[in-house]
């Protein structure tokens, strides 16, 4: 077991909550075979529904997290292989209302009865999972969960519900990453092109 599990009083808890601000810039890199706003439904996904019943998508608040999040997954290794580069693809898209986000960081994790053990930790995702599930049904009715990146702990990323499908807009698209400002967001984490 990777952290503790939700306590039977959640409903009753008062989470810390986040306001995404409508205009808000998020970051991600995607399947490029997938649309790129894409609300996930599979159960690989840390925060994803253990049973499917709701969809979620990833996103960093700098681009620097979605980067460590999508292509330092496997820790010290930092080089990325080509065939890895060409089924990635970059968004940048904002909301367009404002979204209510738990903090599943911070003070927020005591407020809940969880550690950032849930967030944190490898596979399997049974834990954090649990976790998502029991906060989408919280009667606050977040539209996600703020954390921090597994793979950069500097780094403040989301997993929004899709009940927020509604409140987010494209408004940029990258295909190619082999470019000069790619690995630029990887030149901090020694992160290169393998040969």
């Amino acid at each position: 077991m990777s952290g503790p599990l939700p306590p039977a009083d959640l409903n009753r808890r008062q989470p810390e909550l986040v306001e995404l601000p409508a205009g808000e810039s998020l970051h991600r890199f995607y399947a490029a075979k997938r649309d790129p706003i894409f609300f996930d439904t599979s159960t690989m996904g840390r925060f994803n529904a253990p049973d499917a019943s709701y969809g979620v998508l990833y996103s960093a608040k700098e681009i620097a997290g979605a980067f460590a999040e999508t292509f330092l997954r496997t820790p010290g290794r930092t080089l990325i292989d080509a065939d890895l580069l060409q089924r990635k693809a970059y968004l940048r898209f904002s909301t367009n209302r404002n979204l209510k986000l738990i903090r599943f960081a911070g003070p927020g994790l005591a407020r809940l009865g969880a550690t950032a053990e849930v967030s944190h930790s490898g596979l399997p995702y049974d834990v954090p999972q649990t976790w998502s599930k029991a906060l989408y049904g919280h009667p606050v009715e977040a539209d996600g969960l703020a954390y921090f990146s597994r793979h950069d702990d500097a780094e403040l990323c989301y997993a929004l519900f899709d009940r927020a499908a509604d409140a987010v807009v494209e408004t940029e698209r990258r295909t190619d990453l082999d470019q000069n400002w790619f690995w630029r967001i990887g030149e901090p984490y020694g992160a290169g092109f393998a040969p």
